[in-house]
């Protein structure tokens, strides 16, 4: 397979290659379903909601779409894994983004959301984005970013909305992209 990966932008590759070890649990360089069956149970688990739950059933959905989505448009060897290569060269139509990741970031969303009152609170925000693997302080600049009233929270949809960019958006001058930045805690 010719390297994919000179085609994207530096800063785009490194957000690819963090997206990858994020969703690659077992760090076996491959994503294969139960690597995203692990990641929704290590949401849960932090979060403290039970796998039988509505949330915890969307949250379970929404990571197996997400699979499925990937698997479906990344996997180019029909393997059933989708190794970093398929990963790079795969990416890049925003819609594939759109349809694959979408339940996904709604599920995390209002899973943050504890008290369902439409806002993510700052200490939710901090224990679901380190369960999904990202670096707490990376975590707690992009929080600050978000909570545009100062008030400690966030609404649901611009969470939402912020978890698709980083799943669509080759630009680096979006929010999320703080992800990326090399962390003391990581």
């Amino acid at each position: 397979m010719p390297d994919e990966s000179a085609k994207v932008a530096p800063a785009v590759l490194e957000r690819l290659r963090l997206r990858f070890r994020i969703l690659d649990t077992d760090g076996n360089g491959y994503l294969e379903e139960k690597d995203f069956d692990r990641l929704a149970a290590e949401v849960l688990g932090a979060m403290g909601e039970p796998e039988g739950s509505a949330k915890g059933q969307a949250v379970l959905a929404g990571h197996r779409r997400f699979w499925s989505g990937l698997r479906a448009a990344l996997d180019a060897d029909r393997d059933g894994r989708v190794s970093l290569d398929e990963y790079i060269a795969g990416l890049g139509d925003p819609g594939d983004a759109e349809r694959t990741a979408a339940d996904y970031a709604a599920s995390l969303a209002a899973l943050a959301d504890r008290d369902d009152d439409g806002y993510i609170e700052r200490d939710d925000f901090l224990a679901c984005m380190t369960a999904l693997g990202f670096a707490r302080s990376n975590s707690a600049t992009l929080f600050e970013t978000l909570d545009e009233a100062g008030d400690g929270r966030v609404p649901v949809g611009r969470w939402t909305s912020t978890i698709m960019d980083y799943y669509r958006s080759e630009r680096t001058d979006v929010p999320v992209h703080v992800l990326t930045r090399p962390a003391s805690d990581a």
